[in-house]
């Protein structure tokens, strides 16, 4: 099916980056943004926050890794969660170093060999084997035990204050019992290799923050702390989620739906056979795709394409009339990596780096090789604003049209479930409802007006939704 309709998606959003051109800047007040197929993350829950209790729904939208189709279009990525993949991506990574810094740390590691040794024997005595792909070298056990050492401390502590302490035990207030000897072993280490000592503590600065920005993403803490939120979805179900902040209170939300900032777009859908049609955007040269591209349901079961009512169509125009854009913008910049308090998610800066890195020289690497690319309009965008708008009002103008066979379906039903391009408008079930048909017999057309939902769901408001025009992401290594 995605496929089928891949040239109506083409056209569409075409049309709808033209129409909605100027809406959208204004209400962006930016100057770049591309056309959004939110069929991987639905329509917006834009209700975000309720009694500073953030809308678990909300999150699970914005949840995702956007990826740029060559169609013109932005769409999510295969279906990856945006905390997971960073998650991953920073358990990818490590500070490499240029041959001479590493040469630099070896030499003195080896004048060292005997305290080196004595230290790597404390800590196994105590906490067993370190991990095989932190064992290869002794250096590279070195580097594991800093860093757990330096994990009894404060998430900020780092290696440099705690060698230039006069009490440095004082700062590993979480050191587990019995670890004084370890611990004295370790200083002596720390004095015996002081030639290298820029060196560790760039490994252990780098590698700390890399390991702090994974732990602010997962295990999801038992109660709130600074960096994670309280979460909750319709049902009250209670949740701790990574910190994020809409820069729009739901009240200036509210207001942009409700205001007459809008566009139009026009659809002409002619048949071709039944299981394909040609659609033409804006009076625009017509596509062939699946006929099931649009479709209407009733009663949750039945459902139906816009040829499905009068076998004697063959030609429907749609109009799509768009009001109240707005803007919803999360904040990426209120969850970056704060190095004062090591708190924060976002770290776009130490993946560009990663990603760009030049083998042989110092910095922050993958591990790993890394399928996504991170450049501008790659695969891995992250929401950074979105322009969105009320759901849109559906004009059907059927042509060639017999009343007797539209009469039973719309004077009968009233809700219906809309999908359109793959999209369940306004959640889909029964969310639009229908105004009587127009009959013109002059014209031998039948219209019927689909109303959608209203933008704000009364008692109910975690459930109200807005249509997704478009965005402008993050694109972390640009």
């Amino acid at each position: 099916m995605t496929q089928d309709i891949a040239p109506i998606k083409k056209a569409y959003y075409a049309g709808l980056a033209e129409k909605a051109d100027g809406p959208v800047k204004k209400a962006l007040n930016i100057q770049n943004w591309t056309p959004l197929d939110s069929a991987g993350m639905g329509d917006l829950f834009w209700y975000w926050n309720n009694a500073a209790i953030f809308n678990t729904d909300t999150w699970n939208q914005f949840n995702n890794v956007m990826q740029f189709n060559t169609d013109g279009y932005l769409q999510t990525t295969d279906g990856a969660t945006l905390n997971t993949a960073l998650f991953n991506l920073y358990l990818a990574m490590s500070y490499q170093l240029t041959s001479a810094d590493q040469t630099k740390l070896n030499d003195a590691n080896a004048k060292a060999q005997g305290i080196l040794n004595t230290v790597v024997g404390d800590y196994t005595s105590m906490f067993g084997a370190i991990p095989p792909e932190n064992s290869a070298t002794a250096t590279a056990k070195l580097i594991y035990i800093t860093d757990q050492i330096m994990s009894w401390g404060e998430t900020t502590l780092s290696l440099a204050t705690f060698r230039a302490s006069t009490n440095p035990t004082s700062l590993i207030p979480n050191a587990p019992l019995g670890t004084g000897k370890l611990i004295s072993d370790f200083m002596t280490y720390l004095s015996q290799t002081s030639s290298a000592d820029s060196v560790q503590n760039a490994i252990n600065a780098q590698n700390a923050q890399i390991k702090q920005c994974a732990l602010n993403l997962s295990p999801t803490p038992t109660q709130v702390k600074p960096g994670w939120m309280s979460a909750a979805d319709i049902t009250g179900a209670a949740k701790i989620l990574p910190a994020l902040k809409i820069a729009e209170p739901t009240s200036t939300i509210q207001n942009g739906l409700d205001g007459s900032q809008g566009f139009e777009i026009e659809m002409v859908v002619t048949k071709v056979d039944q299981k394909t049609v040609s659609v033409s955007v804006n009076a625009n040269a017509g596509v062939s795709g699946s006929i099931g591209w649009f479709g209407i349901s009733a009663g949750g079961s039945t459902s139906y394409n816009s040829f499905s009512f009068d076998q004697n169509v063959t030609q429907v125009t749609l109009k799509l009339k768009y009001s109240g854009v707005t803007k919803f913008t999360p904040s990426l910049s209120a969850s970056a990596y704060n190095i004062g308090d090591g708190t924060g998610w976002w770290n776009p800066k130490m993946i560009k780096d990663a990603a760009n890195h030049t083998s042989g020289e110092s910095g922050v690497g993958f591990t790993t090789p890394q399928h996504y690319n991170f450049k501008d309009n790659g695969d891995f965008g992250v929401l950074n604003v979105m322009a969105i708008c009320d759901m849109p009002t559906i004009e059907m103008v059927f042509h060639n049209a017999t009343e007797s066979s539209f009469s039973s379906h719309f004077s009968e039903e009233t809700h219906w479930g809309v999908n359109f391009l793959g999209i369940p408008l306004g959640g889909g079930s029964q969310s639009y409802s229908s105004s009587k048909y127009k009959y013109d017999s002059t014209a031998g057309t039948v219209t019927v007006v689909m109303t959608p939902p209203p933008s704000v769901i009364p008692g109910n408001l975690l459930t109200s939704q807005a249509y997704v025009i478009g965005a402008d992401c993050a694109w972390p290594g640009a």
